[in-house]
């Protein structure tokens, strides 16, 4: 980052900050914050708008990992380039590559990879061993390798597993990350059974699939006095057991996907394969207690669940294309469209920024005179259109594909370097 830079007065988030809610100029030089403050004299490179915010920059719990094994799908570098062009500073990535990263190997792999990138990635490790599923994998190696923690993804795990994971990383204070679900329950449903889905010849997949294994694991964790994270919660009941068991002193933490927040199974009825999402979109009701949950603190962080898909693997009939869609660069913009009237914008980001930080036990990052920039700035009127030449990922799979975007992330900051998104 060679030239400094001016962030003309633009709205400050960040909660417990003098300038918090106020409209602020930042000078950037040389990757650091030089100057904070009101009507300061204009220095450099200038980042304006209308009505602009800025905050720390954010962090995605949830990413599904292409490289090594798919790299047809995205590389590890076209992730994080669409990473930062989504505001994301730090992307947590799923283990499930070819070969999935569960020896420490695999995880030197994605972090050799990856230095020297705008984005800070971090990898999960895989919990049970590739080739005897019950048996753990080499945690402790991948965690002094730098696994940030361990997720069997959205594949399944018995509860004997999560109970052997919990009490294995208990000593070294590695986080466990599930994504709750009964497979025999879901049976291969690739909608969520409702009156909505009934019709549409779809096999369905009952939402007591996902709740029924909440509640069995935050048993386990209770058993085991174990702090467990639970991921891409998608039903009313999931947020109701999470509520519950935060209230009785458990270490239960959640996420919700963006996808969840913002749209409803009425989506599938397109038929639309970039609707096909795991877990499914649910009903109305099920969305409205997500809403509820993030507003009353009951679920920590919001995630992409980002999972580029080639055009093979989607452009088949809905039951057979694969499950994902590209969210990274939507976040902020599904936000402006779906979400603003509901979630207010401060609460927004804190489940992107403090919210993941607290979950993986990191410490809130700082907006202060001297400190590294690790910045994003926000434009909620700005449009732009989400085609080849603003898509970073060498996927296409989104039902917003050439459509107008109104909500747009005009600038990233970190380690020393920025991305601009003209």
């Amino acid at each position: 980052m060679a030239e400094s830079y001016f962030i003309q007065k633009a709205t400050l988030i960040h909660d417990g900050h003098v300038f918090h809610n106020q409209k602020v100029d930042i000078v950037i030089e040389e990757g650091k914050i030089a100057e904070i403050g009101t009507n300061l004299p204009p220095k450099g490179s200038l980042i304006s708008g209308k009505n602009i915010y800025v905050s720390e920059g954010w962090t995605d719990l949830r990413a599904h990992l292409t490289d090594p094994g798919f790299e047809h799908k995205d590389t590890l570098h076209s992730l994080l380039d669409t990473t930062a062009s989504g505001g994301f500073t730090s992307v947590i990535t799923l283990p499930h590559s070819e070969p999935p990263i569960a020896d420490k190997s695999g995880v030197h792999y994605i972090i050799n990879s990856t230095e020297n990138h705008l984005v800070d990635l971090y990898p999960t490790g895989q919990i049970n061993d590739s080739e005897r599923s019950e048996n753990l994998a080499e945690l402790f190696d991948m965690h002094t390798a730098g696994a940030i923690s361990f997720t069997n993804g959205d594949s399944r795990m018995s509860n004997g597993l999560l109970k052997k994971a919990l009490l294995y990383t208990k000593p070294f204070g590695a986080k466990i990350i599930s994504h709750p679900s009964d497979k025999s329950l879901e049976n291969g449903g690739v909608v969520n059974e409702s009156e909505v889905t009934l019709h549409t010849g779809l096999k369905t997949s009952p939402s007591i699939a996902e709740y029924v294994s909440v509640k069995e694991q935050i048993e386990i964790a209770k058993y085991c006095e174990s702090a467990l994270h639970l991921t891409c919660i998608s039903t009313k009941e999931s947020v109701d057991l999470i509520r519950k068991a935060k209230s009785h002193g458990l270490s239960i933490t959640c996420d919700v996907a963006i996808a969840n927040l913002c749209f409803t199974d009425e989506a599938v009825l397109s038929f639309d394969e970039n609707h096909k999402v795991y877990p499914p979109l649910r009903s109305e009701a099920d969305r409205t207690a997500l809403v509820d949950g993030v507003n009353d603190g009951t679920i920590d962080a919001i995630c992409s669940n980002h999972c580029p898909q080639n055009i093979e693997s989607k452009m088949k009939e809905f039951d057979y294309a694969e499950y994902g869609s590209l969210t990274l660069q939507s976040v902020w913009p599904w936000y402006v469209k779906h979400l603003a009237d509901e979630v207010e914008l401060e609460t927004f980001i804190s489940k992107l920024t403090n919210g993941p930080r607290k979950v993986l036990g990191q410490a809130i990052g700082k907006m202060e005179e001297g400190e590294s920039a690790n910045l994003v700035v926000l434009d909620p009127s700005a449009k732009w259109i989400l085609d080849e030449s603003t898509s970073r990922s060498m996927s296409k799979n989104t039902a917003e594909w050439k459509e107008n975007q109104v909500g747009k992330v005009l600038a990233v900051f970190n380690n020393k370097k920025v991305k601009i998104n003209e």
